[in-house]
């Protein structure tokens, strides 16, 4: 089957691709958890505009959701109004899952703790991709955008990393990178930072060199008497 590829310079998503593998999860469950990871952080969508949308009836986007949340994609924070009582809930989705400490109740829903499929009057639920919740920021770190480089596109290095590197390297830092790929290719072998491991072979290539130089030493010029130089 042949692959048509767009160029993708902007307008693109960047993000895991942990669920798109889970084979626990519905071609339904990815398609929606993907468009949600690409909405921009401070966007917040009712289940009723997620269901314009995506153009699907609001039970089909509710039980997506329950799947989510069953798999710790996704999480309900309850919200209350002024006077206490439950206004709703909010959602807060996770490119990996979260560990669950419990499966949702659906069946017997109760005051405290209200169902996807018969949610609190008042605010309609909502679908929250702020990446500031508390939570989030102590479940996840923030993420390093790693680009491909070399002749077989296994060395990863950051926009900071290739740049530390051609400062380091001006001369030759492309040719390091080549070396390192067309190792690791035929070897096999992989290593968690690629630009720590080619500054170190970088030090372990001065080191012989260092060690050729002679080093001055007096006793290197002292003669005996009637020997000539």
């Amino acid at each position: 089957m042949a692959v048509f590829r767009v160029e993708k310079n902007a307008n693109y998503t960047t993000m895991s691709n942990y669920h798109l593998r889970d084979k626990q999860l519905s071609l339904k469950a990815k398609g929606l958890l993907s468009f949600c990871l690409g909405l921009p952080d401070t966007w917040d969508y009712s289940i009723m505009g997620l269901a314009a949308v995506c153009k699907e009836v609001r039970d089909c986007i509710m039980s997506t959701l329950q799947e989510l949340e069953e798999l710790g994609y996704l999480r309900r924070e309850r919200t209350r109004n002024a006077d206490g009582t439950l206004a709703g809930a909010d959602y807060v989705i996770y490119e990996l899952p979260q560990p669950v400490s419990e499966k949702p109740d659906t069946e017997n829903p109760t005051q405290d703790k209200p169902t996807l499929e018969k949610p609190a009057l008042g605010d309609p639920l909502q679908i929250s991709t702020n990446s500031t919740s508390t939570e989030r920021n102590n479940n996840e770190e923030k993420k390093v955008i790693r680009h491909k480089y070399g002749a077989y596109y296994n060395v990863l290095l950051s926009d900071e990393e290739l740049l530390k590197l051609k400062t380091e390297f001006p001369s030759d830092w492309q040719s390091r990178i080549e070396r390192l790929s067309e190792y690791m290719a035929s070897t096999g072998r992989s290593y968690k930072s690629h630009l720590a491991t080619i500054r170190s072979w970088s030090r372990r290539e001065q080191l012989p060199k260092a060690q050729k130089k002679a080093h001055y030493s007096p006793a290197n010029y002292v003669y005996k008497e009637g020997e000539s130089l």
